[in-house]
């Protein structure tokens, strides 16, 4: 993985709003969508991804949630392993390692060893 390490990984803000997620059961926060969701390491707030050019995938709600707040950081739900998971940077623009996930996800309740990979990750959906 030749990923680069987020210059935002290790001294990212996180908010002590309460908000603890569950294993499972994501949707997202402004529309019904139940795959391609993205947890804000931030916020903790479950958005859908972006459209693509032929109508799939989400609506852009994490993008745009990113315009509002710029909270930099977001792993995709379903791609967390104990491995780690798909972290994107919006401010960089870039899919990234965050050596601090394992702490970033725990700070919503999610225990990393216990993750299951349930979606495809970026690295699959590019060989499609």
């Amino acid at each position: 993985d030749m990923r680069p390490e987020s210059q935002f990984a290790s001294n990212l803000q996180q908010q002590n709003n309460g908000v603890k997620i569950p294993p499972n059961g994501w949707k997202c926060q402004h529309c019904s969508l139940k795959e391609n969701l993205w947890l804000n390491l931030t916020d903790g707030a479950i958005l859908c991804g972006r459209r693509y050019f032929d109508g799939s995938g989400g609506n852009n709600h994490a993008l745009q949630h990113f315009e509002t707040t710029t909270f930099p950081l977001c792993v995709k739900l379903g791609t967390i392993t104990s491995e780690g998971g798909d972290v994107y940077s919006y401010a960089e623009d870039d899919m990234v390692k965050d050596p601090f996930l394992e702490q970033h996800l725990a700070h919503f309740g999610i225990d990393i060893k216990k993750m299951r990979k349930t979606d495809k990750d970026m690295i699959e959906l590019e060989i499609e």
